[in-house]
């Protein structure tokens, strides 16, 4: 039987260990907490006092720029610091799938660009969005859509037969048409659609956003410098493009509210959230409808680049076999991809990577560029092959759509409308390069814009139908839907 004496010893003995425990356990996490702070940062290139990187943060080609740097460095993550910022950069499938994938709950935040759901910080809001937007996107809810993405593409089609020679306005008028009817249940006109044109500014407008959006982020005080104040001209540029976003999210937004109202509203995804969350739609429809015309445009440039693709394609087109044509759609969103930065994610807590301290706040960016043109992946990776996903070992990288649980969420429709889309064009037409009056091709370069998402700089092709038969079907194609 215990004795009053034999408790208190006891008692004594356990806050003697307790003790002893948690001032082994403070020792412990002051020994982490330094060590994690004694550890160096990643590799990268010496800023000035200051400044920091500053001056070295590229304005364009930044994905050459960071596989350069961790080339130099010989890291497959590297680190600048620009007047207080950590910028971390991803170079390898390896390192994007440890901290994007492996360690998401603290990788998943984002800059602050609030137009877009892409851009919403990591939280309760973001997943109740993200959670609806896929119900209306994922793999089985998109083929609903696909007889709205028929009707365009034939639209397409006869547009391209017209006036070629605007073939980068009919990719922009077709994906706004996609996007308008599933985003808010609105048909557009075939010509001078106020929709469209409000659709045109607003996508100059994100182009804007996208190239100096996250300069804020980078450089929070550009916030309070003058429009005058050197490198701070983007804020004047600013104040011409936000009137063009807060119109395209808010007139749509108004005809589907009124229509609801009214009992009229047609099935729509800006439907399901207004009645759903009690609130403005976002705009994460923006980004896929941008990155859809980004990567049929590089479609178009690498036809004209690579005319023996083109016949393959074709000819496999003509014996009803389309194996190749996927291989080469595959091979479109590699060579060029239409993120090739992504989107910036924010770390949110201290973390350790191979031996590397990475800050809190750090802004983290997955160079999808260099994992899509890892040569140990894809041999001779700036070449053009679809041959080389005709291998079933070969996989397309879910890179190309961005990271963790930031990728796309519009990836799947992106995916059927590029198909579609390219398809009908091979089928249909022929893609060539100029000729000048000296019967010499005029062969375009490859030049890209910088941004969030990447175009190729517009160049001048012929597209003509493939066979008079052909131009007499495409003709009388879209009738058939109507």
């Amino acid at each position: 039987m215990e004795t009053t004496s034999d408790v208190q010893s006891f008692s004594s003995r356990a806050r003697a260990w307790t003790l002893v425990i948690s001032f082994c356990l403070v020792i412990f996490l002051h020994t982490f907490y330094r060590r994690r702070h004694t550890l160096p940062l990643p590799p990268g290139p010496k800023g000035l006092p200051i400044i920091g990187n500053a001056l070295d943060m590229p304005s364009k080609n930044q994905w050459l720029t960071y596989r350069q740097w961790g080339e130099k460095y010989n890291s497959d993550i590297v680190h600048a610091k620009a007047l207080g910022t950590h910028v971390i950069v991803l170079n390898s499938a390896k390192a994007v799938h440890e901290l994007f994938e492996k360690r998401s709950s603290i990788y998943s935040d984002s800059i602050r660009m609030s137009w877009n759901i892409a851009f919403l910080p990591y939280g309760p809001r973001w997943r109740t969005w993200r959670k609806v937007f896929h119900e209306h996107f994922h793999p089985t809810a998109t083929r609903q859509y696909l007889p709205r993405e028929l009707k365009a593409t034939r639209q397409l089609l006869l547009n391209l037969l017209h006036t070629p020679e605007h073939y980068g306005d009919h990719l922009r008028f077709m994906s706004g048409q996609v996007i308008m009817g599933i985003a808010y249940g609105i048909d557009i006109a075939p010509h001078d659609d106020p929709y469209v044109s409000l659709a045109e500014k607003a996508l100059q407008a994100v182009e804007s956003a996208s190239i100096t959006g996250w300069t804020f982020d980078m450089l929070p005080f550009y916030m309070h410098l003058p429009w005058w104040f050197p490198g701070a001209s983007f804020k004047k540029e600013a104040a011409k493009w936000a009137p063009h976003i807060d119109e395209m999210v808010n007139k749509p937004y108004q005809t589907v509210k009124e229509a609801l109202a009214n009992g009229a509203a047609v099935p729509s995804v800006a439907a399901s959230m207004i009645t759903r969350l009690r609130e403005k739609p976002s705009r994460e429809d923006e980004l896929t409808s941008m990155a859809t015309v980004a990567a049929l445009l590089t479609f178009f440039l690498a036809m004209v680049l690579h005319p023996d693709a083109q016949r393959k394609a074709q000819m496999e087109i003509d014996k009803m076999s389309l194996p190749y044509v996927s291989a080469l759609i595959k091979e479109v969103m590699r060579w060029h991809p239409v993120t090739p930065i992504a989107v910036p994610h924010r770390l949110v807590t201290d973390d350790v990577y191979e031996g590397y301290f990475l800050p809190a706040g750090s802004m983290v960016i997955g160079n999808a560029w260099a994992v899509l043109h890892d040569e140990t992946v894809f041999p001779e990776p700036s070449q053009f092959q679809p041959e080389r996903f005709l291998d079933p070992n070969v996989k397309l990288p879910e890179a190309v759509f961005g990271f963790g649980r930031r990728i796309c969420p519009g990836r799947f429709m992106a995916r059927s409308s590029m198909w579609i889309t390219v398809a009908s064009v091979l089928a249909a037409f022929e893609i060539s390069p100029i000729i000048d009056g000296d019967g010499t091709p005029l062969i375009p370069k490859e030049e890209y814009k910088p941004g969030i998402i990447s175009y190729p700089e517009l160049f001048n092709c012929m597209i003509r139908p493939r066979s008079n038969r052909m131009e007499e079907l495409i003709a009388s194609s879209l009738s058939e839907m109507t």
